[in-house]
């Protein structure tokens, strides 16, 4: 097959790329909503960790009870980790995004 020959795509196992191109969009879109909320949550969680309360929350040692999945918001790594990790990942969808506009 040449670059010139219509035969060159398989019009079923285009149908079905497409398929899984809607599939992976709606869950990209369902993604940007969570990274959002996300984005929301962290910031509340950094202005408690940059605040003179949390040092405060922390040397009273208080009580807190979670789920074991996560550090303890009183876990300085762990907070830490969290703002790290949220910049990694928001750089990573930018380049995602870049890469995709470059490329039309």
């Amino acid at each position: 097959m040449t670059e010139d020959n219509f035969d060159k795509y398989d019009p079923q196992d285009m149908q079905q790329k497409y398929e899984k191109w809607c599939q992976l969009y709606r869950e990209q879109v369902q993604a940007q909503a969570q990274f959002a909320q996300a984005e929301a949550l962290l910031q509340e969680l950094k202005n408690y960790y940059f605040s003179p309360q949390w040092m405060a929350d922390r040397e009273a040692d208080l009580p807190i009870e979670h789920s074991g999945e996560t550090y303890s918001i009183f876990s300085e790594d762990g907070l830490w980790n969290s703002l790290s990790d949220h910049s990694e990942l928001a750089c990573k969808w930018i380049r995602l995004g870049l890469d995709a506009i470059d490329e039309e």
